[in-house]
């Protein structure tokens, strides 16, 4: 190696920590609040910012799964059902349409409605899961 690729190297180690999210407990520390905080406000703080810290791993963590499950090309065989046929009804939208289109003739208007009636507040949580 060179002395130019010595150099590099820490470089992009820096990069790469800066685009790392810093703790909310890490930067509560050097924050001026935790200096002047009694004992008692510290054990408060620790745990508003560990919370913090819980509910940023909770976001990043939901939005890598978004982000596999929007670049999924192929329906993943060991996957839950539901997750399964989301994938699949990404992948295959006219499909999905033509399989629906077929079940509301085979039902009928009366019998589609009171199917959707009764199946809307368990098909709202994973259409809001969709979308997401």
């Amino acid at each position: 190696m060179t002395d130019a690729t010595h150099r590099a190297a820490p470089a992009k180690a820096v990069v790469a920590e800066a685009a790392a999210p810093v703790s909310a407990l890490a930067r509560l520390r050097q924050s001026p609040q935790w200096r002047w905080a009694t004992p008692e406000q510290r054990v408060v703080l620790q745990r508003i910012a560990a919370q913090r810290d819980q509910w940023l791993l909770n976001r990043l963590t939901r939005e890598r799964e978004a982000a596999l499950l929007a670049s999924a090309q192929e329906v993943d065989a060991n996957a839950p059902l539901p997750q399964r046929l989301a994938a699949f009804a990404r992948l295959h939208p006219t499909t999905m349409a033509a399989a629906v289109a077929g079940v509301a003739l085979a039902f009928g208007p009366k019998r589609l409605l009171r199917v959707l009636r009764s199946s809307l507040p368990t098909l709202l949580p994973l259409l809001a899961k969709l979308k997401r």
